[in-house]
């Protein structure tokens, strides 16, 4: 609990700002840090002043009182070619980064590019409620079918991304690398076999049928987004060659976030972002399965184990419980991980003393305009 009231979720709020704006507060919103929202210009920009009265900065800054700053301005331009054009310009000091423009910048001496891991990943799901992906000796036959390595280089040029084995991505406490042990590897022939095993077995057209003999044709549910386009059309190519027929489609966020629940889709493409071990208690746990548990996954011995983590106050003991969760969902496979983000973000050089958080966001607090 400690952990997470230190993370701007658990931000301070005004009771009172809270009952005036009402409905309104997103774009009303008085906080306790050092920037106050000025203009909030929907599709447009947002806008932040210094908050003068600011005198609590952390001790992580040498600056603890109001930052140099006066405004911050978050432009939204929707074309990539006119946010570079606005970098280069100098109308824009900062702008993250697509893989083919990062060496571009990397060898621009007018801009310094951040890097950093995010907190989270994206995974491959698969629905345990719904079967036959209810049995994991399935879900763990395809998830070796993946192969991870392949969508990080394809899909990210090996820049944005880094791919996972485990569902704690490698930026979280509690990540760690002895669980690389128990990863469902990429490996087609093993994947092959494993499901022979299970009766699904190639057909005249070198399609996998169900035990019955009927064709199989699993669906893989995901969100329209560009990105994760490219990678279920590779997740359906790699599936093919292990002889699955992988069905698409793609929704938008509302209406897959309402189908999910209701256990209508096989396999389910999508992320996560946290920044603390106990994403298992938000992600994967019976009690969420009508809402952030999107595979519908309950078992009773990782519920235990959640329940152990949250009031261990031990961390060494504490750590030892995570690894356990992760290597029973490694084992029972609800998930594949895939990948964690990687950002880059390019700033002007006359920014001085930008500081980029462990999270990989930039923290101004210290920062000035060199003229």
């Amino acid at each position: 609990m400690f952990h997470d009231l230190q993370t701007a979720y658990a931000g301070i709020l005004s009771p009172t700002a809270v009952k005036a704006a009402n409905d309104n507060i997103g774009r009303a919103a008085v906080g306790t840090g050092p920037y106050k929202l000025k203009d909030f210009q929907t599709g447009q920009q947002i806008t932040l002043e210094r908050n003068s009265d600011y005198k609590w900065a952390p001790a992580l800054f040498a600056n603890r009182g109001a930052p140099y700053i006066e405004e911050l301005r978050y432009r939204v331009i929707a074309e990539p070619a006119t946010q570079l054009a606005a970098l280069d310009a100098g109308e824009a000091d900062a702008l993250g980064l697509r893989a083919q423009d990062i060496a571009k910048y990397a060898s621009d001496a007018r801009f310094k590019v951040f890097d950093s891991f995010t907190f989270g990943l994206t995974y491959l799901g698969f629905d345990a409620k719904r079967p036959p992906f209810d049995n994991p000796k399935l879900r763990a036959a395809l998830a070796k079918a993946v192969n991870k390595d392949e969508i990080v280089q394809v899909v990210f040029e090996s820049k944005l991304a880094k791919a996972q084995c485990c569902p704690i991505a490698e930026s979280i406490q509690g990540y760690d690398p002895k669980l690389k042990d128990f990863e469902q590897k990429y490996d087609p022939a093993k994947a092959k076999t494993e499901l022979d095993g299970l009766g699904y077995k190639p057909g005249a057209d070198g399609m996998r049928t169900s035990p019955d003999g009927k064709p199989w044709r699993p669906v893989l549910y995901t969100t329209t987004s560009d990105t994760h386009g490219k990678i279920s059309t590779l997740l359906q190519a790699q599936f093919k060659t292990v002889g699955v027929d992988l069905q698409i489609k793609q929704l938008e966020s509302g209406a897959l976030l309402a189908a999910t629940p209701k256990a209508e889709h096989d396999l389910y493409l999508n992320g996560y972002s946290w920044n603390e071990p106990d994403m298992f208690s938000l992600f994967l746990s019976c009690d969420r399965i009508t809402s952030s548990n999107r595979v519908l996954y309950c078992n009773q011995q990782l519920e235990d184990l959640i329940r152990k983590g949250r009031t261990e106050l031990d961390q060494a003991k504490r750590m030892q419980i995570y690894f356990d969760a992760q290597k029973l969902v490694m084992q029972e496979s609800p998930w594949q991980p895939l990948y964690m983000p990687v950002s880059k973000t390019a700033v002007n050089v006359k920014i001085q003393d930008l500081r980029q958080g462990q999270a990989g966001g930039l923290y101004w607090h210290d920062a000035w305009v060199k003229r």
